[in-house]
């Protein structure tokens, strides 16, 4: 048979097999978690301050090429909660025009990510960090939802301490009936979920669109008079061009660089959580790849940066998707919804969508990491309380590079603490090389022995000198550097020990390195000036502490001459 006839016939059995074996659970999956997505997407285009329909517009169209081109088989990728902050403070500093330019370069900036196979080193990010950063974009959604839950029309502001202010000084404009809204929102969908369940043919039907329904036929009959979202347009956008200028790059460029790191991260979080609820293995960079090229063609139909969202994935996996088809399918689901049910959004009220965002907001805040950081390590919770606080009270471009600087300056501190120096006084005198040293005089009289634990950098010199100064056997002829347990040295290490062992052989004292590790060797080698110092000096290395023992012994401990 022709191999292209193979390959045909391939093709039919597989597309065949697929809708014999997952089809209907991807059916059943995408429509569920397009229901789901709905309102959400309105909401947070809402809270980034853009007009409803463009959180519609991200849904549809990321949600279809980041399921198509994407590495996690289960992700659903649209607007979400935490990129609403960073992208009403690039809405409010730059315009819609930066908006979209810093979506467009983030995406530029995830593909290369991917590509550069950065999608496992972002998962190297403290959890302080992050879960500070997570908190503080979680309280500022909180704060930006009350005048809404309150019924006050009050313009998004950049900072929330502004939107608290705002909200103090028009709290005699609070709508009762919009805060009775926002109060029966949060409790159907805290509640209506488990009374769902005991229902046979409702268990799947998602609350939120229950409360949706009750809030739109509400506003609809009784005529209340609150803010609403409006219509909506049907269709998508016609493509446009975007402002490419080199100034507005330039200038959008720190806040295109956030919202691809904070995508990145939530992306990539998604993806783990996928993974452990269906015991299967995303492709980080390609899924880096594929969120790349969402936020990389949303511009141009008016979408806002997008991300993978834990909370739709979740409702998708749990609804019995198979496949990336059930992503694609939700968009098309999404699509259809756009095209013919837009006028609905006239009805719904922004105090729905504020029920919806603080119940988000409140999940965004994880006590039980606060409470676990704070009672493990003070230094950990001091960036955690930093980046929230940085989160909530300053620019989220601000809050992470403060956030990283300060995990970076704590992993530089854990790092100097981590290199320690062991005497052969601190083991057993009768084990290991400790029996060879004491059970001749020789040894024990001429020999020091020290064991040089983590890495040689330049951060742990300080705690080096400090600690090889402190021993007062320092003076003994003969001493052995135990390397085995220095997995790496830099230029600074090397250095420092070119300097120990000159200081140490103009005293008349012999240096000698045992157990080096390859690595560390291999670095030592490349040294042109240690290595002619180590000539010069004739300093000698040895695989085994013991073989150094058993040399000293051989050519000093017999009465050679030096």
């Amino acid at each position: 048979m022709p191999r292209a006839e193979q390959d045909n016939m391939d093709i039919r059995t597989g597309i065949s097999r697929y809708f014999k074996e997952s089809f209907l659970g991807d059916l059943k999956a995408g429509f569920i978690t397009a229901i789901v997505a709905l309102p959400l997407a309105i909401a947070f285009a809402i809270a980034s301050g853009v007009e409803p329909v463009m959180g519609l517009y991200t849904a549809v169209i990321a949600g279809m090429l980041v399921s198509a081109t994407g590495g996690s088989r289960y992700s659903i990728t649209g607007p979400t909660g935490a990129m609403t902050v960073i992208i009403l403070s690039t809405l409010n500093s730059y315009g819609l025009e930066g908006l979209l330019l810093a979506g467009f370069l983030a995406g530029i900036f995830q593909i290369l990510f991917g590509l550069f196979k950065l999608g496992k080193v972002v998962k190297y990010i403290p959890l302080p960090v992050i879960s500070g950063f997570t908190s503080g974009i979680g309280a500022i959604i909180l704060i930006g939802q009350i005048p809404n839950a309150l019924g006050m029309v009050i313009p998004a502001k950049e900072h929330a301490w502004e939107t608290v202010v705002a909200i103090i000084e028009n709290i005699s404009a609070a709508n009762t009936t919009a805060l009775l809204i926002c109060i029966t929102t949060i409790l159907l969908l805290l509640y209506l979920p488990g009374i769902l369940t005991k229902v046979r043919y409702l268990s799947n039907l998602p609350a939120s669109i229950i409360a949706l329904i009750l809030s739109v036929l509400a506003i609809y009959y009784m005529k209340i008079d609150i803010p609403l979202v409006g219509s909506i347009p049907t269709g998508l956008p016609s493509i446009q061009m975007i402002d490419l200028s080199p100034h507005l790059v330039l200038t959008v460029l720190p806040a295109a660089l956030t919202i691809a790191l904070l995508g990145t991260i939530e992306a990539l979080l998604c993806a783990v959580v996928c993974d452990g609820m269906t015991n299967t293995k995303h492709d980080s960079n390609r899924e880096l790849m594929g969120q790349g090229l969402g936020n990389i063609v949303l511009p141009f139909f008016s979408g806002i940066p997008c991300t993978a969202a834990i909370a739709r994935s979740a409702v998708n996996i749990r609804e019995g998707a198979k496949t990336q088809v059930s992503g694609m399918i939700h968009a098309l689901i999404l699509f259809t919804i756009l095209l013919f049910f837009g006028p609905v959004a006239a009805f719904i009220p922004k105090a729905y969508l504020a029920g919806v965002l603080i119940l988000v907001s409140l999940r965004m805040i994880n006590i039980t990491e606060f409470k676990t950081i704070i009672h493990i390590s003070k230094m950990d919770t001091t960036v955690l309380v930093a980046t929230f606080v940085l989160t909530v009270l300053t620019d989220l471009v601000f809050a992470v590079q403060m956030g990283m600087f300060l995990a970076i300056g704590l992993l530089f501190i854990r790092l100097t603490n981590v290199i320690d120096i062991q005497t052969m006084e601190n083991y057993d005198k009768s084990t290991g090389i400790n029996a060879t040293i004491f059970a001749d005089p020789y040894l024990e009289k001429n020999v020091s022995v020290y064991t040089l634990n983590g890495p040689f950098f330049f951060g742990a010199m300080s705690v080096f000198e400090s600690k090889i100064n402190e021993h007062i056997n320092i003076s003994r002829p003969h001493i052995i550097l135990r390397m085995r347990y220095v997995s790496f040295i830099d230029t600074t290490g090397l250095e420092r020990l070119r300097s120990f062992i000159n200081v140490r052989t103009k005293k008349n004292q012999k240096v000698y390195l045992t157990s080096v590790q390859p690595e560390v060797m291999s670095r030592m080698k490349n040294d042109k000036h240690l290595m002619e110092l180590v000539e010069k000096q004739h300093v000698l290395t040895f695989e085994h502490t013991q073989e150094a023992l058993r040399y000293v012994k051989d050519q000093y401990g017999s009465g050679k001459a030096v």
